[in-house]
């Protein structure tokens, strides 16, 4: 069995397919210096040629999902990137080197800045700029790969990767199932296989040197498995597992309309995480009362300047609009600053997870935050907008944080720019320090939102990206529990509202917990599960869940929390 990440759920089982995509190599040449301009403007026609191809397949795309077609838009922003085309000119000229090896160098160089990124979303990142650099590659050199023309039969794609254009080339009626060896939760492959509904397993290891065209493979979309040449046994059991998963998902559908509300009549409010505005139409499908949490780092790191306040609210202002008459909750931007604002000449931190990031970095550089501010509040005439920091380690920070936001409020009034004077604002709560002095926190803001992605690793001192070390990065571990409770605790004491923005708020497994935590009032999560937990919270009752966490409280190991949590939530809920 190998194991990876699922990023689309559901099972299939059917002969593997291998497509060749492997790295393109570059070999180095020395050019004379008569030919530079030559080169230069070869390597400017194939990055147009690319953005050209780019736009053929967003065409395609946007008849397929819509959140797909930003994603490519991404990728021809990258294209024209002054750093990425600026750097690969300068090093032909400089160096007297051919355009493949200069962008190749000059990826090479870009990537060192992923490799001390935390964020997960973020990370993601590293591949679209690796498939867009691949691209350009293919036209220097005139390469062509074998193609997804040459599947003619229902088959398991297995590959390396997949580019944007190859996504789009997937012949729907003959891939039963997908696995490759790069990617995330967050990345092209998983969105494409997600709106196509195709099971999906990504960044498995070597994945292309363990399976061989004709195999047997199963995908496990639903645990991230992928099973070679399964026994008689574990066939019949993948085959029962299908029939089932596909009826179940079907049966969810039928009450995606219906509110999440509790046998007794408690409420919780079911959000979406979402990072673009192409994502909010799909949301109705899902039955998402919402947006919990708006990612804004998209804007810094698509362009080599930052956004302007136009930029900002023209977007801000199409997301409220479109996701009335629900509440749209935007993140202030939280990524460290040597990442996103590269312009300004900060260097590069050694840990940027614990460094220069979220609402520090807002604060020691309070004029892009302003700017961020000012295009929110002049968004939140047109809908209900709530602002969160990120990143918050103590009470001092929000303090500081509230003090800019009225001064950008006061300058707007004098302005007489309008805006929501009863606008909301929240706090992320996924530092240990914010979650300890949560009471100290809830003073200061209208509600808190726990992050429990970054909270679990700082907890644990676990980064969930390391490969050596991710097997222990475990959400239900005793600590994590506890510390949720005392969030929670202090919240319900404070009459603020509490919610849950991290992977947890997305995991059936945790509903039944949270709920009996007693005051949560939303989830926010991928839109994909809301109908699964929407199930959980409409089957339950708040007596049975305080109990159920009570019990859950009382375990001493992550083992025998993880056994608990299996086995009682398959008892109480099963997939009928």
């Amino acid at each position: 069995m190998l194991k990876g990440i699922a990023v689309s759920k559901g099972i299939s089982i059917g002969e593997a397919h291998i497509l060749d995509r492997s790295k393109l190599c570059a070999l180095k040449q020395t050019i004379d210096s008569s030919n530079i301009d030559k080169e230069t403007t070869r390597f400017r026609a194939a990055v147009e040629q690319t953005k050209k191809q780019m736009q053929e397949t967003k065409k395609r795309a946007s008849k397929i999902a819509n959140k797909y077609s930003i994603i490519l838009d991404t990728y021809t922003l990258l294209l024209e990137d002054d750093i990425l085309v600026r750097d690969t000119i300068s090093k032909i000229r400089e160096e007297k080197v051919n355009a493949e090896w200069a962008i190749t160098e000059t990826l090479n160089k870009s990537l060192l800045l992923f490799d001390n990124i935390d964020d997960e979303y973020l990370k993601g990142k590293k591949d679209d700029l690796e498939l867009v650099v691949h691209g350009v590659m293919k036209n220097l050199l005139g390469h062509n790969q074998n193609s997804l023309t040459d599947i003619q039969k229902p088959v398991i794609l297995i590959t390396h990767t997949l580019s944007p254009s190859d996504t789009i080339s997937i012949p729907r009626q003959y891939v039963l199932g997908l696995a490759t060896e790069v990617g995330g939760k967050t990345s092209h492959i998983g969105i494409f296989a997600s709106a196509l509904g195709i099971p999906s397993v990504v960044g498995i290891k070597s994945l292309t040197e363990k399976i061989n065209t004709g195999d047997q493979v199963i995908i496990d979309g639903i645990n991230g498995h992928v099973i070679t040449n399964p026994t008689k046994k574990e066939l019949e059991y993948y085959k029962t597992k299908q029939v089932e998963h596909e009826k179940y998902e079907e049966k969810l559908l039928i009450n995606i309309g219906r509110p999440a509300i509790t046998n007794d009549n408690f409420r919780v409010k079911l959000m979406a995480n979402i990072e673009s505005t192409h994502e909010i139409k799909a949301l109705q499908k899902f039955g998402a009362e919402g947006v919990g949490l708006y990612r804004t780092e998209f804007f810094y790191l698509s362009a080599q300047n930052p956004p302007s306040e136009s930029d900002l609210y023209d977007n801000f202002k199409k997301a409220v609009q479109e996701i009335t008459p629900h509440p749209i909750i935007i993140r202030t931007l939280d990524i460290g600053m040597d990442k996103q604002l590269a312009s300004h000449g900060t260097n590069d931190e050694d840990n940027p997870a614990l460094g220069l990031r979220g609402i520090r970095m807002s604060l020691i550089n309070p004029e892009p935050f302003s700017i961020q501010l000012r295009a929110i509040l002049r968004a939140s005439l047109h809908g209900e907008v709530k602002i969160m920091y990120p990143m918050v380690s103590d009470t001092q920070e929000v303090i500081q944080a509230n003090s800019i936001v009225e001064e950008v409020k006061a300058e707007m009034r004098v302005k007489q720019i309008p805006f929501d004077e009863n606008i909301e604002i929240g706090a992320m709560i996924e530092t240990p320090s914010s979650a300890i002095c949560s009471d100290q926190i809830l003073e200061e803001v209208d509600f808190i939102s726990i992050g429990t992605n970054d909270l679990i690793q700082y907890m644990l001192a676990v980064d969930r990206m390391n490969e050596e070390v991710a097997h222990l990065y475990q959400p239900y571990n005793p600590a994590i529990l506890k510390t949720l409770k005392h969030v929670f605790d202090n919240a319900r004491e404070a009459g603020k509202k509490v919610s849950i923005c991290g992977e947890i708020g997305g995991d059936p497994l945790a509903t039944l917990f949270l709920l009996g935590l007693g005051n949560l009032d939303s989830l926010s999560m991928d839109p994909h599960s809301i109908p699964h937990v929407k199930k959980i919270i409409c089957q339950s009752n708040m007596n049975d869940a305080k109990e159920f966490s009570k019990q859950l409280l009382n375990l001493n190991s992550t083992a025998e929390i993880n056994c608990f949590l299996n086995d009682e939530m398959r008892k109480r809920y099963p997939l009928d």
